[in-house]
Formats: structure tokens, sequence, C-alpha cells
């Protein structure tokens, strides 16, 4: 393996098969793990040459290939099985009893209910969620009480390095903390824990990891650039992407609601989505999401023990309602996320031939 003088080869191989592949997916996993790497505006930078043999950086990255089996038994002491949303406890509807919460979350609010809830319990010391941008990309931000969670609630649609912020506050021994991010987020979560030399013991410091549906992320620069074409100036209150046969997405600025062809916006998804298999954070203690056809409400998948610890006490103490999630809604939910498995099986497969 070829590298530059005074380079790793964990860096080296992180740059020429990832960032130089253009398949890096701005989860920054790598960022504020290792000094050497950077996120600025939507985009992993390197800033210099890092000589460290730990590979830490490598053995995190969801897009370097890695030991899936493994990971599974760690995570949830089983196997990879065959259902198409990974493995759950429960699978419910539900949303947030507090007004303000609705109002200002993308659906139900149960993610930010949640956290806020873990917050007041003293389950967590502070969350790591993804900012709104402030004119640059969305990034992670560390919240520490009520409004600040509050503040960071809705879906954003672009790419975001918030596990850089997550590193920050692991390396600054900041207590127990929430995570909230994307399926390739919690993957590399994942693969923290199971990395060497301190993998285990960063891990520990994690209470709850929240994942988040996805199909894809946009490239946040070439959305940007995308909305300057169209005559978009300042920042937009809420993105949203109704459910199909909608084929829009909506942008909402003050006072004003205009809708794109979702078509024109495909064009901006990162490539290294396209190879991403996990569409409902498999690696999550809790994965939420939209509920098709009933707008308010979120879809709930309650995946690990303290994920079902945590959601029960917050519905116990009337910070959540739950129902029934209709047969259909979940028949379609494996179905859309058993097709981004196959899209991305056959995405890496001509990648790999070539």
């Amino acid at each position: 393996m070829s590298t530059e003088k005074g380079q790793s080869q964990g860096q080296w191989r992180l740059i020429s098969e990832v960032i130089k592949k253009g398949i890096c997916v701005k989860c920054g996993a790598c960022v504020g793990l290792c000094p050497y790497f950077s996120y600025y505006d939507g985009q992993v930078v390197v800033t210099d040459r890092c000589n460290a043999e730990t590979w830490r950086c490598v053995q995190i990255c969801p897009r370097i290939p890695y030991d899936k089996e493994s990971l599974y038994g760690l995570i949830h002491g089983e196997p990879q099985g065959k259902d198409p949303i990974g493995p759950y406890l429960k699978v419910i509807a539900a949303r947030s009893t507090d007004p303000e919460i609705r109002q200002r979350a993308q659906y139900g609010g149960v993610i930010t209910a949640l956290l806020v809830h873990a917050l007041e319990l003293g389950l967590i010391d502070s969350a790591v969620l993804t900012d709104k941008g402030n004119g640059l990309a969305p990034r992670g931000v560390l919240c520490g009480d009520r409004e600040a969670i509050v503040r960071c609630s809705g879906s954003r649609y672009t790419a975001s390095g918030a596990l850089e912020q997550l590193n920050v506050a692991l390396n600054q021994g900041k207590g127990k903390l929430a995570f909230v991010g994307l399926p390739c987020q919690m993957e590399a979560l994942a693969r923290m824990e199971a990395s060497e030399p301190d993998g285990k013991e960063r891990a520990e410091h994690v209470a709850f990891r929240l994942g988040l549906f996805c199909t894809w992320a946009l490239d946040y620069r070439s959305l940007r650039e995308y909305l300057k074409a169209k005559g978009i100036s300042g920042k937009p209150k809420r993105f949203d992407i109704p459910p199909p046969p909608s084929e829009v997405f909506v942008l909402e600025m003050e006072g004003e609601r205009k809708e794109y062809p979702l078509s024109e916006l495909r064009e901006m998804v990162q490539e290294g989505c396209k190879l991403c298999e996990d569409m409902t954070a498999e690696f999550a203690d809790i994965s939420v999401g939209t509920l098709e056809g009933e707008e308010g409400w979120n879809t709930v998948v309650v995946r690990t023990k303290r994920g079902m610890d945590l959601f029960e006490r917050v519905l116990g103490n009337g910070a959540l309602e739950q129902k029934q999630i209709p047969k259909a809604n979940l028949e379609h939910l494996k179905d859309a996320a058993n097709n981004k498995r196959l899209r991305a099986q056959q995405a890496n497969e001509e990648r790999d031939n070539g």
C-alpha cells in the first residue's frame, strides 16, 4: 500500500478510498476523532498528514467495508436477519403531547419529546443534534437545555457532520450524551464501539442513539446553488418532502411556500448515499420517521432494551401518546426499506466491477 511520506496508511485509505472517490457522506465520524480532518461548510477536508497507526478513522467510516455480522452481534446480540427494517422490539405510531413541540417539530415531535424528558429525568446531561446552519451547512451542536433541543427540531435533508460534535463532547468528558443522526451516523457510532483502542470506553458515554429514517441526503453546497439560481435568498424556515405521490420538495420561507420537482433535487443526492443499504437506522436504540398518510404522527421503531426503557418511561410520564401503526403502513415501510437495500446492493456491485 503506497502512501505519501509521513502519512499513515489509515489516513491514506480514507482519502483514496472515500474522499477522492466522492463517496464521503459527511457524517463527521472522522472529524474530532482525528485532528487532521475538519468539517467546513458541508465538506470533510484534510488539514495535514497524520502519522498515527491506530486507523480509528478507517475503523468507523461507514463507506469503508466491514464485518456487518460481527457488528450486528455486538449491538443487537444476534446476526442480521431478513427483515428489511432490522431488529426491533416493537413498531408503533406516536407523537408528543406538548403543543409547542408538535408545532415546531417536522411531524410528531417524538425525538424532541424523548430528549427533553431524558434531560429532565437526569438520564442524559446533554444531546448532540443538528443545527439549521446559520448561513453555512448544518452541523452538530451540543444541547443542554429544553429550548436548545426544541430549537433543533425539524428535518434538514442535507448531510451534516454532527458526529464531529459528539467526538468533541466525548473528548471533553461532557457526561451522559444522547445522539440523533442518520443511518450512516448510527453505523459509524456502532463501529466506534467496536473500534480499537478505546471505542468501547467512548461508547459507554453515549446513553441513547436516536436514528432518523433516511432514503438519501442532499449535498448542501449543491442545494444552496440550486436555491440561489431559483432566486431564493435568506434562511429557509422549513424543508419538507411530503409522502408519495406528491414528488415535490417543499421550501417554507417567512410568509411563503415554494415547491420544486423532486426529480431536480435527486440530482444533488450524495454519491455515497447511493451505496447505503440502511433506510431505518438499524443500529439505533430507537428509530423515528414520518407516519405516511397521518399528519402529525411519527413511525417509531424501538430496537433495544434501553430504547424501550426510555420510550416507556416518557410515555408513562404523559409526554408521548401512542397508537397502533396501520398494517399497510408497516408493509409499505418494509417495502421501501427493502427497495433501498436492493438499489444500494446493485450500486455497490457496479462500483466493485468498475
